[in-house]
């Protein structure tokens, strides 16, 4: 059921939503298994991601796993030191499906942490010490797929879309977040964005470099910086240089259910207003490149609903205003299939569907990705 505009808009969100476009964001799906799938196996995560009928998805890939040592030329993509092997096959065989990656980079390697690892089984927390040896990786993979550099095997890739790190105001995914009580975080990746865009654009002029990928968290603490307070970091810390900003929702109440929580469907109008805050924020486009709701309770997470719920929880988000506007052009559910940590997914951890998945497809065949987003 579609609540109507009037009670969950106030005059203010109004007009912090754009006019509706003809079909509205386009809908994605996000495999969180690829960075961790071998090259052999990634084909089967591929035709898996076609099932879902989505044309675009969002891809990690892993700056310590891609350059484990230092470089010696770290702006070209063919220093010895560079392994593309996993890179080379996933965003080649994407190409091939028609299917448009979003690039995630993060996970840096030791050598650029200050030989810091981290707690956490999979990845490296840590930001790098230098701003400037993130932006020069980013430089060699933008370069790379470029859609004209020729690289053996696969001949000319193109990824057009690429975000600065996950979830940077969070402690779980980029330290150290505070020196004392100061926020640390947002100034650091303040360079990162300003270093990095001007030479990702440089090295491929389609690219739309998105910053922010701000993670889904109400109020500071000791864990990281909260939504709106986040942006403030990113204003003070001067973050000028970006193409587009992302933002991640999980929210606990349906999505046309009013809510005072941030971030949620019913609050991103403050979402949007504090993005317009930032240098040249009013003009930049809003990717939602995480959202989803989980049908078990997970430890990150007490709340679930039933898989009936999120399938229809699923559909409710594409009709919801802010959704339907200029201002979003693409949803992205996180995931394709559930894991034991996070079952968000259209299929089970055992491979058998969910109803989700018939409600995905539905949402996906009516809304068609464009611009950066169109394959």
């Amino acid at each position: 059921m579609r609540t109507p505009v009037v009670g969950l808009l106030t005059a203010a969100v109004i007009l912090a939503i754009p006019v509706a476009s003809a079909m509205g964001a386009a809908a994605g799906v996000q495999d969180d298994r690829l960075p961790v799938t071998a090259p052999a196996d990634l084909q089967a995560r591929v035709d898996t991601l076609k099932s879902t009928g989505a044309k675009v998805t969002r891809v990690d890939l892993y700056w310590g796993a891609t350059a484990p040592v230092r470089p010696a030329n770290p702006t070209d993509p063919n220093d010895p030191a560079y392994d593309w092997t996993w890179a080379d096959t996933i965003f080649s065989q994407l190409q091939t499906a028609g299917i448009t990656p979003i690039v995630t980079t993060w996970n840096g390697p030791a050598w650029a942490t200050g030989g810091k690892s981290t707690g956490q089984p999979t990845w490296n927390a840590n930001g790098p010490v230098n701003a400037k040896d993130y932006a020069n990786f980013m430089q060699a993979v933008a370069t790379r797929y470029n859609g004209k550099t020729n690289i053996p095997g696969f001949g000319p890739v193109m990824v057009k879309n690429y975000e600065v790190w996950n979830e940077p105001n969070l402690q779980l995914y980029m330290r150290p977040q505070y020196k004392g009580k100061t926020p640390l975080a947002g100034k650091k990746y303040a360079q990162m964005v300003n270093l990095t865009t001007p030479v990702v654009r440089a090295a491929n002029p389609r690219a739309i470099v998105i910053a922010g990928v701000t993670g889904p968290k109400g109020k500071s603490d000791s864990t990281g910086r909260g939504t709106i307070d986040w942006y403030a970091d990113l204003k003070k810390a001067g973050m000028k240089t970006y193409n587009a900003i992302s933002q991640h929702i999980y929210p606990a109440a349906a999505p046309t259910t009013k809510t005072n929580a941030i971030p949620s469907w019913s609050t991103f109008d403050k979402v949007i207003q504090a993005v317009n805050t930032l240098p040249g924020g009013s003009s930049k486009k809003i990717y939602v490149t995480e959202s989803s709701y989980t049908t078990a309770k997970t430890p990150y997470r007490t709340v679930s609903v039933t898989p009936s719920q999120q399938a229809t929880y699923l559909k409710q988000i594409w009709t919801l205003p802010v959704v339907k506007s200029s201002r979003v052009p693409l949803v992205m559910w996180f995931q394709v299939q559930d894991n034991p940590n996070w079952p968000g997914g259209l299929f089970l951890n055992s491979g058998g569907s969910k109803p989700s998945l018939a409600a995905f497809k539905s949402v996906a065949a009516s809304h068609r990705p464009t611009g950066s987003l169109a394959p």
